[in-house]
């Protein structure tokens, strides 16, 4: 009874320091924090939120704040107008136990509205069950700031000035909103943690608490719960018959009244040292009945949230007999419980043993406890004792190790599966056990025989060094209940690690096929992006040699034209010199404006040479970035790659809605022809520059641009052996979590749709495997990104 009252009072005092951590913890944050639970009455505001509203926290003896004072406090707080909006939110929640964001306008300390954004997440416990809503509020007021009107005719340089200062404080407002939200998911995290470890201890007091209800129901003692004034919380009669009728004590709910003065006044010392010590007080008194005094023994144990239990135990005979065999039922059960708990918290199994052993040593009130094991895979098999509990004076026995011939039949019986009581070691007919058992200085011995499924043979020995003793059929029937775990708890550790075992063998195959479907996929992956790129380039290089064929002769013939029509024009005026024209001609000339046809048809026909030097030039690009008759290494520029990407990105470089235009600068060094997978090369610095722009363009987009977007391409040779190709952006860079997996294979950051996650993937086994390089990425959240291509010259 005891030992169930003192962990009550630890899983109380666990409930009391959750709660107090939790509250602690959310009055350290820096916003307000407030906590409803599943019933929607508000059960916690945090002290910024106290000090926020200046309202004045009105708590109970326990330090508490009734909910209905909670509630009246916030729609106190609340601007009028907006408390029905607010609850209309709150309460449809609820039944969806979905989270929910609601604005509102609450008053500060100064009298002063402000308005507020409260957003508030579901609260779960461990098993599932809804537990209510934990919210935090953010002042929201000067996060908006308007734009000042102005009119194109009146605005001035002062003016946009101010107007410029505002919308960058206005973004510095939303930078900080947005902090204070990803520091409070963490803090929300920390709350939902401790939230659950005091749900957890709150049911582990529900469990202890119904096992005191359970016991007290079988307790002859009259039980009283008591607050700190002495209050009758509530009562159990119990089958004390001296006691005259409690209707008395019910009706004044003061146990202090309804006691004789000398008496009230022991019960109320013993209240006080109770509630002072935290420990419990047990004292005995002489109560005056109508027809004799009785003796009675009160016992007064401290419960959590200062309430106090009292047992009220008659002294008379039957009622000591009949607490005395109680006592020794509770003890066994209690025996059997703990045994039973070791097996479900503990797979150790010589822990149970040692378990076992002291708590029967200590109930049976015997000189030496022990536990063997029948070793029977030896060439000859023996007993060993591998756990004993005995009295300071006596031997050890561990490791004592008697064969089945030094014990006699007593091995033969274990073995058999017979209980042996041995009542009186000197009266035993069997001369070997008796020899044995004087030997070890026993005179009376009992021992139960440990038989599991698995065909491990033990036996649980009793021993006695005083005379003789009987053994009872109750102790029996205990040893055997005892038994019953043990045999549970052996079979257990041997399932436990053959499952142990099995799972150990199918996590490591697990591991094989997740490595095994992680290479095939990467290698699908790399397939199908090697067919498409070979696709592609059959595709670009087919292009360009139709296109090429054309494009030569009209940029072949234009040359001989333009030689052609400058004769005819040169014959033309040398008509008009010698010859004067006739009103026909003359006509005709003024029809066609011969003067203008004569000046801007030169124009035309450089124009037409223009166009198609730079069709020639794009071919002459799309043929080398395929390079489709360069499939092994050679020496290639790759000065000359990097322009051909260039100059089929040159459109995503350019200007366009919500994008300005991308600068990119060259600082090429003086190289030689690399030796190289030229066409593999050129795929990499697709893939880089192509990222590239998509980061400026995200950044652009996202307003966090604080420059012109540029890139930076840099190559040179490091010590004599080393190719550095540097391509490096000035967009809003990553984090260190999105760095350390940018070249696994399907990982991207970009939306769905626009990227596949296998591009960097595939560049990065291109430098490294194909060319024994290295591929590295430098950046940091602000500062860019910047990927280095190293190749080894030799």
């Amino acid at each position: 009874m005891s030992d169930l009252i003192d962990q009550i009072l630890v899983v109380g005092a666990e409930i009391q320091r959750s709660e107090q951590l939790l509250c602690q913890q959310a009055d350290t944050q820096p916003l307000m924090i407030w906590i409803a639970g599943s019933d929607t009455l508000y059960q916690y505001f945090n002290a910024v939120w106290w000090e926020f509203t200046g309202q004045c926290l009105k708590t109970d003896r326990n330090g508490s704040a009734s909910v209905e004072d909670n509630r009246n406090t916030w729609a106190s707080s609340v601007h009028p107008e907006d408390i029905k909006g607010c609850e209309d939110i709150y309460y449809s929640a609820f039944p969806l136990h979905d989270s929910f964001q609601r604005q509102y306008r609450l008053r500060r300390a100064d009298g002063k509205y402000r308005w507020i954004l409260d957003t508030a997440a579901p609260r779960f416990a461990t098993d599932g069950s809804f537990l209510g809503y934990i919210g935090y509020l953010v002042d929201v007021t000067d996060v908006e700031i308007e734009k000042i009107p102005t009119h194109d005719s009146e605005v001035s340089t002062e003016r946009k000035l101010a107007q410029i200062a505002l919308e960058v404080e206005n973004q510095n407002l939303k930078v900080t909103v947005e902090k204070q939200a990803i520091e409070l998911e963490t803090v929300f995290e920390q709350l939902q943690g401790e939230i659950a470890q005091r749900c957890q201890v709150e049911e582990q007091l529900r469990q202890k608490t119904s096992e005191l209800a359970a016991i007290l129901q079988v307790l002859p003692d009259l039980y009283f719960r008591l607050d700190a004034d002495g209050t009758v919380l509530d009562f159990k009669a119990g089958k004390t018959h001296n006691l005259p009728s409690l209707s008395e004590v019910v009706q004044v709910q003061q146990i202090l009244e309804y006691l004789p003065p000398a008496v009230a006044i022991r019960f109320q010392k013993a209240i006080t040292q109770v509630l002072v010590t935290k420990s419990s007080v047990s004292f005995d008194y002489v109560l005056p009945l109508p027809f004799d005094n009785s003796h009675f023994q009160a016992s007064l144990s401290p419960l959590p949230w200062e309430q106090i239990i009292v047992l009220i135990r008659d002294l008379n005979e039957s009622t000591q007999a009949s607490v005395a065999k109680f006592q020794i039922l509770a003890q066994r059960e209690a025996l059997i419980n703990r045994i039973a708990n070791q097996i479900r918290a503990s797979l150790e199994l010589n822990s149970i043993l040692e378990t076992a052993v002291q708590e029967i040593h200590k109930i049976f009130n015997i000189d030496h406890c022990g536990f063997v094991w029948y070793r029977q895979n030896t060439d000859v098999p023996y007993w060993e004792v591998v756990s004993e509990a005995k009295y300071p004076h006596l031997n050890s026995l561990l490791g004592f190790k008697p064969t089945s011939s030094e014990i006699g039949p007593i091995a033969t019986k274990s073995l058999n599966k017979e209980i042996i009581q041995i009542d009186n070691v000197a009266t035993e007919n069997d001369s070997i056990a008796r020899k044995f058992f004087t030997e070890l200085g026993f005179t009376a011995f009992m021992s139960l025989p440990v038989h599991t499924q698995c065909g491990e043979i033990g036996a649980f020995t009793c021993s006695y060094c005083s005379g003789f003793r009987p053994w009872e059929e109750s102790e029996v029937e205990l040893l055997e209940a005892v038994i019953v775990q043990l045999a549970i708890a052996i079979d257990q550790a041997k399932l436990y690690q053959q499952s142990r075992t099995a799972a150990q063998i199918a996590q490591e195959k697990a591991k094989q096929l997740e490595a095994a479907l992680q290479e095939l996929s990467s290698t699908q992956a790399q397939l199908i992006q090697t067919e498409k790129m070979s696709s592609l380039g059959h595709l670009v290089a087919g292009v360009a040699h139709e296109i090429n064929n054309p494009v030569n002769f009209i940029y072949g013939n234009i040359s001989h034209a333009s030689e052609y029509i400058s004769d005819l024009l040169h014959l033309i005026k040398l008509y008009q010199r010698h010859y004067l024209p006739v009103p026909e001609v003359e006509k005709q000339i003024k029809a066609i404006d011969l003067d203008f046809l004569s000046e801007d048809l030169p124009k035309i026909l450089e124009s037409m040479n223009i166009g198609a030097e730079r069709i020639r030039q794009i071919v002459l690009s799309l043929r080398n970035f395929s390079r489709l008759d360069e499939a092994g290494m050679k020496p290639v520029d790759i000065h000359e790659g990097l322009d051909n990407t260039l100059l089929l990105l040159q459109n995503r470089l350019k200007a366009k809605v919500g994008c300005s235009e991308i600068k990119v600068s060259k600082e090429y060094g003086n190289l030689p022809a690399v030796n190289c997978y030229a066409a593999q090369l050129n795929q990499v610095f697709m893939n880089l520059l192509v990222n590239a722009i998509d980061a400026l363009e995200e950044s652009f987009v996202m307003g966090k641009m604080t420059e012109k977007p540029k890139i930076r391409i840099r190559t040179l040779i490091e010590n004599g052996d080393r190719l550095i190709i540097s391509i490096a952006d000035n967009g809003h860079g990553m984090s260190p979590q999105v760095q350390s997996r940018l070249f696994d294979p399907f990982f991207t950051t970009k939306p769905v749709g626009k990227g596949t996650g296998i591009g960097l993937s595939i560049s990065y086994q291109i430098v490294v495997e194909k060319h024994k390089g290295q591929l590295q990425c430098f950046s940091a959240p602000g500062e860019g990104a910047e990927f280095v291509v190293t190749i080894p010259l030799s």
